[in-house]
């Protein structure tokens, strides 16, 4: 019977000691939050210029990748790992490889971007089923890469996905990557094409391309970033690349997208690149169109607007004219001064096309000489809207 005071004894201990000892919820508040890992951005930008069946495009496609490639180093935050190839891989099997080895090592909270600037093809089965493929080409090797497929090797990535396509009939391709860990910007409708800007040789760019990077560089930040965070998401990118890109119908899945696809590039340095282009309201009376828009310019440039008629089957890219800018300097026409400028161009009937609709394009001139045309815009102008 002697236990009972020895047990009563280490109970009052064991009461004392567990009153010194803080609580499961105390725990929690003293704990120290653990910290997220910061966010790796993997990015891969491709472009094929040589093909075996297919137009070669170089140096097209060679430009979207290095353009790219720039673009994802400057607008993208913390550590961002960049890979650029051109003309290869050309084979499915290398690409796959390629993959793999770029976005290892990719966390649920990393993102990883891929670029493409390729051919797309589009056909029937003879069920009637339309199937679709970009081109894998490295000059010498091409074969054809279904989205499935693709996806099938980007699913096995944890993370977001970002896959940004500048091909001919990519909305088809764009379809195949929904759901919540996927971001797509297709530069085309299903059924269209994606066109390539070319001037010579040595220069040329997909109008898609230049749409993007114009929109992060260029657009005016209150219209990007109203809220002065410097965030931009597929939404804001979206709306600003269709006010400046009318070649084709992009498509953008999710279009209801809110997180941050992008960072807009801290500073901007003085260029020729037109700054801020605005369109307003476009008026239609006595045969024309009075098409009014402002954009501003650091540095004193050459600029030139082109019209486009729409043809019974397409864009007829040959029945376009030029007409300067209205400024000039000395004997130079269309050399514009820099500063703020509003315009009114106004565009007859006959220039339109049969169908009443015409591309506008907004072109610089760079380079030492001024040589080198670069669209800023590319917007459809339509007769009766």
């Amino acid at each position: 019977m002697a236990t009972k005071p020895v047990a009563s004894w280490l109970l009052a201990v064991l009461l004392a000691i567990s009153s010194l000892l803080p609580t499961a919820a105390e725990k929690a508040v003293e704990k120290p939050e653990s910290k997220q890992a910061p966010v790796i951005c993997r990015c891969l930008a491709i472009g094929m210029d040589a093909f075996v069946s297919e137009k070669n495009t170089a140096p097209c496609s060679a430009n979207n990748a290095e353009m790219m490639a720039a673009l994802f180093r400057d607008s993208l935050p913390g550590d961002t790992r960049i890979t650029r190839r051109v003309n290869g891989p050309g084979t499915a099997d290398e690409l796959e490889f390629l993959i793999r080895d770029v976005f290892s090592g990719a966390k649920e909270n990393d993102v990883s971007y891929l670029y493409f600037s390729t051919h797309g093809i589009i056909w029937d089965e003879e069920e009637g089923e339309k199937r679709t493929a970009l081109i894998l080409s490295d000059g010498d090797r091409e074969e054809a890469l279904e989205p499935r497929v693709l996806k099938s090797w980007l699913d096995r990535i944890p993370g977001e996905k970002v896959l940004i396509l500048d091909c001919c009939h990519s909305g088809a391709m764009a379809e195949f990557f929904l759901g919540p860990e996927y971001r797509v910007l297709a530069g085309c409708g299903p059924e269209e094409d994606c066109y390539f800007w070319a001037a010579g040789e040595a220069t040329g760019m997909g109008y898609f391309t230049a749409a993007l990077e114009n929109a992060l560089r260029t657009a005016s930040r209150k219209e990007m970033d109203p809220d002065g965070n410097g965030a931009v998401s597929l939404t804001e990118l979206a709306g600003r690349i269709r006010e400046i890109y009318g070649v084709s119908t992009p498509v953008f899945l999710p279009e209801d997208s809110s997180e941050t696809l992008f960072q807009l590039p801290k500073e901007r340095k003085e260029n020729e690149r037109l700054q801020d282009l605005a369109f307003g309201e476009t008026k239609e009376g006595e045969g024309q169109l009075a098409v009014t828009f402002h954009f501003r310019t650091e540095v004193s440039v050459k600029i030139e607007y082109r019209l486009i008629p729409m043809g019974e089957n397409g864009w007829e890219f040959e029945k376009g004219i030029s007409l300067p800018d209205r400024e000039r300097e000395g004997l130079k026409r269309g050399v514009v001064s820099k500063g703020e400028k509003e315009r009114v161009l106004k565009i007859s009937g006959e220039r339109l096309g049969a169908k009443g609709k015409a591309l506008l394009q907004v072109v610089s001139f760079r380079g030492v000489y001024g040589q080198v045309p670069i669209p800023e815009c590319t917007r459809v102008v339509t007769s009766g809207d």
